[in-house]
């Protein structure tokens, strides 16, 4: 669009910042988590398997702000879950590939991942306690994506940047 320019910025609470011909709309709340060059791993299926993770998660964000939170919980959590077993099996297969020395670990910490969504779904569809699954898929976020993962890059990117 043309005039147009789409900024995102990571402050307290995440929002967008849209300026359109010179005026400035904030749309306070509307992005849960903000991608950013910092959660890139530079190996680009997983990057963009991780920006899909941050997209879903903002989507259930939106809908709670909007009121709609509880209409659209099953279908969002049908997709993450699919799009989870996905993106487990696509590090796996690059980390076995890679021959990543704690591949097994990782497995592991994979497994109890999917499990305790698993679990926080059940909990949260029973106690309709929607801010319950932001807060435990922004910990997964922060936690396993920009920690865990980050710990397999030098050996994926032996094989990915050939």
């Amino acid at each position: 669009m043309a005039g147009e320019h789409v900024s995102l910025n990571s402050c307290r609470g995440c929002y967008i910042v849209i300026k359109k011909k010179g005026k400035k709309l904030n749309m306070k709340n509307v992005l849960y988590i903000v991608w950013s060059d910092n959660n890139r791993l530079g190996i680009p299926i997983i990057d963009e398997q991780h920006r899909g993770i941050v997209s879903i998660i903002n989507s259930l964000h939106y809908f709670i702000q909007k009121g709609r939170g509880e209409k659209i919980l099953q279908p969002t959590l049908i997709m993450l879950e699919q799009h989870i077993h996905i993106h487990f099996e696509t590090e796996e297969s690059l980390m076995a590939e890679a021959g990543y020395p704690a591949l097994e670990e990782h497995v592991l910490l994979h497994k109890e991942l999917a499990r305790k969504t698993e679990n926080v779904s059940r909990e949260v569809i029973m106690d309709k306690d929607l801010d319950m699954m932001l807060k435990f898929l922004k910990e997964w976020w922060t936690g396993h994506i920009n920690r865990e993962d980050k710990k397999y890059v030098p050996f994926v990117r032996k094989i990915t940047d050939t």
